[in-house]
């Protein structure tokens, strides 16, 4: 059987061919995409109700903070029984689109708000449907009981109780600048109380299953909304938590 030799000139051609596809993945010439959030910049998508935003995706030291490619966990079918939903961002005067450098400051401070769940956990549920709305949250399957802790510092906005949300608490970031809201709580944390300061890690409720949770599982629905006023912790633009809790 012959065999086909590669002579001088074809193996240098060959090296020029891989220095230079070397090259164009280096410069992004050649988009290589690593799954998950993260677009071909380097950057991570953040859906809000205004669209999606780029927001860098480094850590504070400046590192590349790459998100896991991991695939989320299904969303266990009973949870479209929860209708708990935002208010529609075109019918909010205080809905503000964040910037990139917001939602980056936001993700820098951020920790997942259920003691025990790690980043690969986390569901993917801010586009599902729920009712005959976008549900703009992420909810956070747990054991009914698991402390549920704030995700960042700020105040206490709001100790909150409704029909849909069962019991809730809204707060500030520390900027004033975003709302975050849990919901379904199975009970608040001790002498928590409207406009206490928080610490990011500070325990204020315990998960559970309050409002129209199915009752089989408990779990945090847990929302971020930017606003122009954190005074109507009610309103404000949804941003999707999982990107910056997993960043």
């Amino acid at each position: 059987m012959a065999h086909t030799r590669i002579g001088p000139a074809a193996v240098a051609v060959l090296g020029l061919a891989f220095i230079a596809l070397g090259a164009a993945v280096k410069t992004g010439v050649i988009e290589i995409r690593r799954g998950g959030s993260s677009s071909a910049s380097g950057n991570i998508s953040v859906r809000t109700g205004a669209g999606d935003v780029e927001m860098p995706n480094a850590r504070p030291d400046g590192k590349p903070a790459a998100a896991p490619a991991t695939a989320p966990p299904p969303t266990p079918k009973e949870l479209a029984s929860d209708t708990l939903v935002a208010e529609a961002a075109p019918n909010d005067s205080n809905a503000v689109r964040p910037t990139p450098d917001e939602l980056s400051q936001l993700a820098s401070e951020l920790t997942i708000p259920v003691v025990g769940v790690e980043p690969k956990d986390l569901l993917d549920t801010f586009d599902e449907p729920r009712g005959n709305r976008r549900h703009n949250a992420l909810d956070i399957p747990a054991p009914r009981g698991t402390p549920v802790i704030s995700a960042t510092a700020g105040k206490v906005l709001r100790v909150f109780s409704s029909q849909a949300g069962g019991l809730m608490v809204y707060a500030s970031d520390p900027t004033d600048r975003f709302v975050l809201m849990y919901a379904h709580l199975d009970r608040y944390a001790n002498g928590l109380a409207d406009g206490m300061p928080l610490q990011r890690g500070d325990t204020i409720g315990f998960v559970g299953t309050t409002g129209n949770a199915p009752p089989n599982v408990p779990h945090l629905h847990f929302a971020i909304a930017r606003t122009s006023n954190v005074g109507r912790w009610w309103t404000g633009m949804p941003v999707d938590p999982r990107p910056l809790l997993r960043r």
